[in-house]
């Protein structure tokens, strides 16, 4: 009998340290990351998900550490495998809102779109998710202003180039006729020389 409690105390202890293990390297992590130190910072979450691969917080944080280091196309994917794992409404949100401005980095603009009404609908009084949102839109459509006048200038391009293939012909055709008028007056007037002679 008192091996199975001196065992179950042994159990509980051994969870207990391991929980505060994870949760250690977590605020180390958040302390790096506070600090600027993003690369350490994700050093530490990783080694707080070794302890225990499904601690929302240090997930959430690996993938905020890896978007300050500009690695937008990994924190985008992290961001999405959090989804499933978000507690409640406020954290989805977050998770959507900072996909969002990941997915604007890559310039995947109607995705980020997608994220900041996303983020909307899971806390409607978000107004950075809000804001975000309108910076999004607002690039997208000068991304389709811009890529209209790229097609317009093309057209132009291509009718100049189009115009001045069709002068360049017709100045050929002009100086080929000019070269065969020019050689049947020489026939002429070699002609013309022969007869005098």
């Amino acid at each position: 009998m008192k091996r199975y409690i001196f065992l179950l105390i042994f159990i509980c202890l051994s969870v207990n340290v391991q929980s505060q293990n994870k949760k250690s390297l977590l605020k180390k992590g958040n302390k790096l990351f506070k600090d600027s130190l993003y690369n350490d910072a994700e050093i530490k979450y990783r080694k707080s998900l070794e302890k225990d691969q499904d601690y929302f917080g240090a997930s959430y944080n690996l993938a905020n550490s890896i978007y300050k280091q500009e690695r937008y196309d990994e924190s985008s994917s992290l961001y999405k495998s959090l989804k499933d794992n978000a507690n409640n409404d406020e954290e989805l949100s977050a998770i959507h809102f900072n996909e969002g401005n990941s997915l604007l980095k890559e310039q995947k603009t109607d995705l980020a779109i997608e994220s900041f009404k996303e983020a909307l609908r899971k806390n409607p009084n978000d107004d950075d998710a809000r804001f975000n949102l309108a910076y999004a839109q607002m690039m997208k459509k000068q991304d389709q202003e811009n890529k209209d006048q790229e097609n317009e200038d093309q057209e132009n391009k291509d009718q100049e180039n189009e115009d001045q293939e069709n002068k360049d012909q017709e100045n050929e055709d002009q100086d080929n006729m000019k070269d065969q008028e020019n050689k049947d007056s020489r026939k002429d007037m070699i002609s013309q020389r022969r007869k005098i002679r």
